[in-house]
């Protein structure tokens, strides 16, 4: 069994402005997708 761990993590441990992230970058988008498309994915805290 594999697994994939993918962070997003500042130095105060905070990302996000009102629950959303504050920048869109189409090529992180669709590197996530192509990542995750297809399997289980847990977000939060």
């Amino acid at each position: 069994m594999n697994l994939t761990i993918i962070v997003a993590a500042s130095e105060n441990n905070v990302i996000g402005i009102g629950d959303k992230i504050p920048w869109r970058i189409s090529e992180d988008m669709k590197r996530f997708k192509e990542l995750t498309l297809g399997h289980p994915v847990i977000m939060g805290r």
